[in-house]
């Protein structure tokens, strides 16, 4: 069986056949192991220390109009930081769909008398476009993607990109004083090229779907990904007990900024949010009542947007027992 050995250090490392990237039980350097990836594509974002995620959360708690209120009363269990893995690259798409949308068109009419009102109804409309257009895409290294604040951190990073640099750039030192723990990388390059260019075609046709009342002929080609990267990405879980449960926020250590959170609601703020369900669907009968009319439409989509907000503000505390 061949040995491997720390690029950094030298030490032996514990690997696997389904090894991929191995951390050095030494000094806790990633090693590429196996699958199409050369340690050159390995970039690593920089991050920010324990004491700087503590006070992020503290912050926090005092912006937060719930949180506020309870801060005496919440303690802090631990925080935990280590680094995800995720591929990131670009990929270039060509192709055609053809749609039919449903749209109001309104005109004048005058009667008899000189009287003028407005008619509205609804029309379909076809349309014709060709798909000719590139992606960067990003998705994460590991196969349990359900994991609290893995694919919340895609879309900060979207957002809010770090500096990103070369894992090997990376002097001894310098690791030694950013390094946390880094996740296991379960998908190598060539997993991963498949599912960005299933993914590519995916986001592009339900882009359409949302646009569209439907999809009449879709056609759309995805070419091999480009700039193919292993990206690895600092997050931070702080874990803080309220009351018998425990909660937690996750945090980008490249800027401290919360990303995914569960926790305690007040009884009067869940009640506030039950209030809005009910004016949302209140504003929302009204407009349906209407609906012939075009102007009806903005109450029933105001009415609904409410009503959506308020009833998921209400599932928003969710209890973690850990």
């Amino acid at each position: 069986m061949q040995a491997f050995k720390c690029e950094r250090c030298g030490a032996p490392l514990n690997v696997s056949p389904e090894t991929i990237v191995a951390i050095c039980p030494y000094c806790g350097f990633p090693n590429h192991i196996s699958g199409s990836l050369s340690t050159e594509r390995i970039y690593i974002a920089p991050s920010l220390a324990k004491d700087d995620i503590y006070r992020a959360f503290m912050k926090r708690v005092e912006g937060d109009i719930d949180l506020r209120g309870l801060k005496d009363e919440i303690q802090v269990v631990e925080i935990e930081g280590h680094y995800v893995p995720y591929w990131t690259g670009s990929v270039y798409l060509t192709g055609e769909v053809r749609y039919m949308k449903r749209e109001t068109e309104c005109h004048t009419v005058t009667d008899s008398q000189g009287n003028t009102r407005e008619e509205c109804h609804t029309v379909e409309r076809h349309y014709h476009e060709f798909i000719d257009r590139t992606l960067h895409l990003m998705g994460s290294a590991r196969r349990q993607v359900t994991d609290f604040g893995i694919s919340d951190m895609i879309k900060h990073y979207k957002k809010r990109p770090p500096k990103i640099e070369p894992l090997k750039e990376l002097d001894e030192d310098r690791w030694q004083r950013i390094k946390l723990e880094i996740l296991n990388t379960e998908m190598d390059e060539k997993q991963a090229r498949m599912l960005m260019k299933e993914d590519a075609v995916d986001v592009v046709r339900e882009e359409y779907k949302a646009k569209s009342d439907r999809i009449e002929y879709f056609r759309c080609k995805a070419e091999e990904p480009e700039n193919m990267k292993l990206v690895l990405l600092p997050m931070w879980v702080v874990y803080y007990r309220y009351g018998n449960s425990i909660f937690k926020v996750a945090f980008s250590g490249w800027d401290g900024r919360d990303v995914a959170a569960t926790e305690p609601m007040t009884t009067l703020r869940r009640a506030m949010y039950v209030g809005g369900v009910l004016v949302g669907i209140l504003i929302g009968g009204i407009g349906a009542a209407g609906i012939s009319s075009g102007a009806a439409l903005i109450p029933l989509v105001a009415g609904a947007g409410i009503a959506y907000y308020s009833g998921s503000r209400v599932l928003a505390g969710t209890r973690i027992e850990r």
